[in-house]
This record gives structure tokens, sequence and C-alpha cells, in this order.
């Protein structure tokens, strides 16, 4: 582990980075899993739609958070950053669309897979291969972009706020206790920010972290391989 984060404003942001890991790692998950469906191979379809389900619920709650509370809070502490802020904000109009999209391939699937339909190579499946690997690379450069304006005020956020900023990351994110390891496990980077995230949880949610760990793994195996998995 790093040593330890003196200014609270420094924890937060780790905390942010970290957030960002899960959803770079979640749509990585499923545009991998996505694209070996589009390529002819079995995919646990079922866990496919709950992973892309869930990732556009936390992504769109994330975006929510970050217009209703973070950039406003910061807006109001840093006003020199009001622009910056604003079109990070802007930004989100632009990813939506690329969500919607995906959401879309998400719904066929889904459709698809009750109906008892072989999905593996369809044209469903190249277009959700697609609609995947639009989000990921747009998600990425926006992610990157937050980064690099919020890396230097993160640090100076007074700690009067860091609560408000941390509430949105614990409480505004549907299905975020059972989610939040979802593709951090394996990735050592942001494991400081996890820690700080699992420490702040509530009791219940930190008592809670065998089973989201279980999740987590059942999932990926379903997208990654395995007996219920993908399959050649």
């Amino acid at each position: 582990m790093s040593d330890p984060v003196q200014s609270p404003g420094a924890r937060m942001y780790e905390e942010f980075v970290a957030i960002h890991a899960v959803l770079r790692r979640g749509t990585r998950l499923v545009v991998d899993a996505y694209e070996r469906l589009a390529d002819g191979h079995r995919v646990d379809t079922a866990t496919l739609a709950d992973a892309g389900r869930w990732l556009l619920a936390f992504t769109h709650a994330h975006h929510k958070a970050e217009d209703d509370l973070f950039w406003p809070v910061l807006q109001g502490l840093y006003p020199e950053a009001h622009a910056q802020l604003k079109e990070l904000s802007d930004d989100h109009v632009v990813l939506d669309g690329r969500l919607n999209a995906l959401q879309r391939a998400i719904d066929d699937l889904a459709a698809a897979g009750a109906a008892g339909w072989d999905s593996a190579g369809t044209d469903g499946a190249r277009a959700g291969a697609e609609a995947a690997r639009q989000v990921h690379e747009v998600l990425d450069t926006h992610l990157s972009a937050e980064e690099a304006v919020v890396e230097d005020l993160f640090p100076q956020v007074p700690e009067d706020d860091i609560d408000r900023l941390r509430e949105a990351f614990i409480q505004g994110s549907p299905r975020f206790g059972v989610h939040f390891l979802f593709g951090l496990l394996d990735d050592p980077e942001p494991a400081r920010g996890r820690d700080l995230l699992i420490e702040n949880f509530p009791p219940q949610l930190r008592a809670a972290q065998p089973q989201m760990t279980s999740r987590y793994e059942d999932s990926a195996q379903g997208l990654r391989g395995g007996p219920a998995g993908i399959s050649a």
C-alpha cells in the first residue's frame, strides 16, 4: 500500500480515481465479452446483459452525482475552474448518446436470449460490440480529461466539504454496494482508493464484502470464460 495521504482532499481524489477504475474495467470486460460473441464464441449472455445494465446505471449515476454535486461544489470553491468543469459536464451529453446505443444493444441481446436464439456471431452481437467499443473509447477519454482537471483541485478541498463529495460516491450509485469491487480485485493500481472506499462504507456494507467479492467473481467468470461462460 502506498504511504498515507495526509490531505483529506487527496484521499478523496484517490477514491475518485478508484471509481474511474471501476468504469474503465467494467467497460473493458463488456467490450471483450461482446467481441467474443461477435467472433462466434459462446458467451453467457445473461451475465453480459446484467453486467452491461449495471455499467450503464452506474455510469449515469456517476454523471448525475458529478453534475448535481461535485462540479457545483468545486465551482463554488474554485471559480477559476468554472469553464473546465462546465465542459466536463457538457461532455456527458455526448456520452449519453453512446450509452443509449449500448442500452439498445443490451436490450436486443436480452430479448434474443429470452427467445432462445443463438446470439453468437449475429449482426446484433456485432452491433453490440461496436456500441461497447465506442462507450469504452469515449468514456476513457472523458475520464482522463476529468482526472487532469480535478487532480490539482481535490487536495485543496476544505475538510468540511469532503463529506458532501463522498456522499455521492457512497449513496449516489444504484447497486453500488454490490458492484463497487467490479474490476478492481486484480488491479493493484487503484488498491488504495478501493481501501479508502471500503473504510468509508457503512458497517453493513463492509460486512457484506465477501458476498460482493463472490458476485464480482461470478460476473467476471461469466464474461471471461469458465464452465458457465465463454467457450470455443
